[in-house]
C-alpha cells in the first residue's frame, strides 16, 4: 500500500478493524455461555478481515482516482 500517502487513509483500516472487532465480540459473548477460543478466534478474523479488506478497497479507489486525473494515451 505503498501509493497511499495521506495519513488519514492509514487510519482508515485499523478504526475500521477495531470497531468491526468491537462488535463482532459484543455480539458471540452476548449468549448466556460464552467459550473464550471461539470469542478469540471470531475477534481475530474480523479484525484481520476487516483491516485487509478496507486496505485493498483504499488501494483501489486511490488507484482509480489517481488514474482519472492522467491521461496517458497519446
Amino acid at each position: 500500500m505503498s501509493e497511499v500517502d495521506s495519513p488519514v487513509l492509514r487510519l482508515i483500516p485499523l478504526l475500521a478493524a477495531i470497531t468491526v472487532t468491537i462488535f463482532a465480540t459484543l455480539a458471540v459473548t452476548s449468549g448466556d455461555e460464552s467459550n473464550l477460543l471461539i470469542t478469540l478466534v471470531t475477534a481475530a478474523i474480523s479484525y484481520f478481515g476487516t483491516y485487509y479488506i478496507a486496505r485493498l478497497l483504499i488501494g483501489l479507489i486511490v488507484r482509480v482516482t489517481r488514474s482519472e486525473g492522467h491521461d496517458d494515451q497519446d
